[in-house]
Formats: C-alpha cells, sequence, structure tokens
C-alpha cells in the first residue's frame, strides 16, 4: 500500500474513532483528491485490512460497526522517530514560508500512525538537541506573500511582474521575472530568475520585492539550467562573469581552525612545515571571497590575484583612516 493511501486511511480511522462520521465529499476536499478516490480507500480498508465499516445515512458518514477493530501499527524505531522530529524541528526555522503550515500537518499525521507503544517525550529531545540555523531576515508580510506566489509561479511556470529595489544601487525599478528556483542562503531567502531586462539568469533576495503580479505569460526553463550548477563557482551567493583563481595563506594563529573545513567546493589546501595554510579557490565574482578574507583580520594574506590583492590593501588603508 503506498504511503500517501495509509495517511489517508489513517485519518478516516482517526475520524470514525472520535465519532466524526466522515464522508467521501469531506475527505476528499481535505485531501484535494477525487471522491472515487476515497472510495477505493474505503473499499481497501475494508477489503485488505477487514475493517467492520458502515455508513449511517442519519449521520451521513461512515462508522464501526465493531469498536475492536485497530489499523495495523506502522513500526517506527525510535531512532526513525526522533529524524522524523529534528527535520521538522529544522523546517521551523525558516518562519512564514508557506509550507510551514504543511510541515506541521504532515508531523501530525505522522504522528497519528505511529503505534501507542512508542513513546517520545519531545521536551528531552530538545533540551538534547538544538541547530544554529542562521535566519538573519525573517519574511515580513509582503515578502511570505511573495513567497507563496513566487512557489506557484516556479510550479505553473508564469512569468511574475516584481517591483524591486537594488539595495546595491539604491534603485526601485519594475521587472518582468522568469521564476526559476527559491534558495535559502546566508540566513534570507532568494530567488533565481531570468531577468527580461537583463537578459540573463539573475538573483534577486525576496525581502527586496516590494510588489509582485503573477502574469498570464508562461516560460521554459533554459535548457541546462541547474540550481547547484549555478551556484558552482560562487563563494557564497556572488555569480561574477568570469571564474577567477584566489589564494590566501592564513597565518599559523588561525590556519588549525580551517584544516578539516570546506568553504568552496573548488577549495585545495596546502599545509607549511611552520604552521600556516595555504587555501586555493576558483570562484566567479571576487566581491564575498573578499569581505571573507577582511574578517581574517591581519591572519590572512592574499597572494593571488594581484588585483585582489590591491583591493585589499586598499580597502585595509581606508579601514585605518
Amino acid at each position: 500500500m503506498e504511503r500517501h493511501t495509509y495517511i489517508r486511511i489513517a485519518r478516516i480511522d482517526d475520524l470514525i474513532r472520535r465519532k466524526k462520521y466522515p464522508n467521501c465529499r469531506r475527505l476528499a476536499n481535505e485531501f484535494e483528491v477525487t471522491e472515487r478516490t476515497i472510495l477505493r480507500d474505503i473499499e481497501a480498508m475494508r477489503d485488505s485490512l477487514g475493517a467492520p465499516l458502515r455508513y449511517s445515512k442519519k449521520q451521513n458518514g461512515y462508522y464501526y460497526e465493531e469498536d475492536k477493530f485497530s489499523l495495523p501499527a506502522v513500526r517506527l524505531t525510535e531512532g526513525e522517530l526522533i529524524s522524523v522530529f529534528l527535520g521538522t524541528d529544522i523546517i521551523k526555522k525558516y518562519k512564514n514560508t508557506p509550507f510551514a503550515n504543511a510541515i506541521q500537518k504532515a508531523f501530525e499525521k505522522v504522528e497519528l500512525l505511529l503505534p501507542d507503544s512508542v513513546s517520545i517525550d519531545f521536551k528531552d529531545l530538545q533540551a538534547a538537541y538544538s541547530f544554529d540555523i542562521e535566519q538573519v531576515m525573517e519574511l515580513d508580510k509582503q515578502a511570505a506573500r511573495a513567497f507563496d506566489l513566487l512557489a506557484r509561479a516556479i510550479s505553473s511556470r508564469n512569468s511574475v511582474e516584481v517591483i524591486y529595489y537594488t539595495i546595491s544601487r539604491d534603485v526601485t525599478e519594475k521587472r518582468v521575472l522568469d521564476p526559476y528556483h527559491l534558495r535559502h542562503a546566508l540566513g534570507a531567502w532568494y530567488l533565481i530568475a531570468y531577468c527580461h531586462k537583463r537578459k540573463g539568469i539573475r538573483t534577486f533576495a525576496i525581502n527586496q520585492i516590494k510588489q509582485i503580479r503573477v502574469l498570464k505569460d508562461s516560460f521554459e526553463v533554459q535548457k541546462g539550467f541547474d540550481a547547484e550548477k549555478f551556484f558552482a563557482d560562487s563563494f557564497r551567493l556572488e555569480k561574477g562573469t568570469e571564474v577567477t583563481k584566489v589564494a590566501v595563506r592564513l597565518d599559523k594563529s588561525i590556519a588549525r581552525w580551517f584544516y578539516q573545513r570546506t568553504l568552496h567546493p573548488s577549495q585545495e589546501s596546502q599545509k607549511h612545515k611552520d604552521g600556516s595554510l595555504t587555501l586555493s579557490f576558483r570562484v566567479s565574482g571576487t566581491e564575498e571571497i573578499k569581505r571573507w578574507i577582511l574578517s581574517q583580520g591581519s591572519k590572512a594574506k592574499v597572494l593571488e590575484p594581484k588585483a585582489l590583492k590591491e583591493e585589499i590593501k586598499t580597502e585595509a588603508r581606508r579601514m585605518a583612516a
């Protein structure tokens, strides 16, 4: 039996045990399926699971003729249940997203499938595990609405018209976008989309979308587009016009912190006899990696490229001034 079928059956069983007398129309609306699908579920409960189902015309719904009947228990190990809980806890970090309620409902449905013998104290779990998932920019009301519309537009392949505020240029302007992908990075949500004005794929911060309207125009995703490949050369989110090799030598006083850390897929590490460490990267755009280098202070020395080395020097002089 498929998982989604069993989830519906578990819901039917729960409603019947609570004397709610569910019927096909109500269940079809709740699960967003056809009444014929619900009828097949009812038949499966009778034929495969031996459920003593009867229909009450007076109550306009189903009930059990025998109260002793119970569904076969779904057996989850303690580790599996903990994994479900922890996964749900991670998702809760992403506030105001349209799928937050869906995640909560899904977890409630999983709980319906658990046998009475499985008992986990979730308060103990919260005391034992936590996730420091950076969420520096929560979705406000407007951004949450934009997120919802974008998710739908991505699914239906419809273009959108947005009023977008570009922080770097302090400009608000209208853009027509073909939305491809939503990505959570650096504590905020971003949209990867084809921009009709710029004639290329760009990244947009969801919180900077001031107005949005889904258009009737449909689009096709550019052949070969893949979100992971799109960001493969980015140090974080920056997408430059060309890939540049960057080499940085870290003083021995901080090098040990980076011996086993991978900051970028292209990273190459070289340990030196004096305890220092050289990290090399191939990145698209150097602004974000420049900020990381500056954050290491005098303990980081740029070896290449020469242009980035000069930029760091200039920035350091400005900071000192």
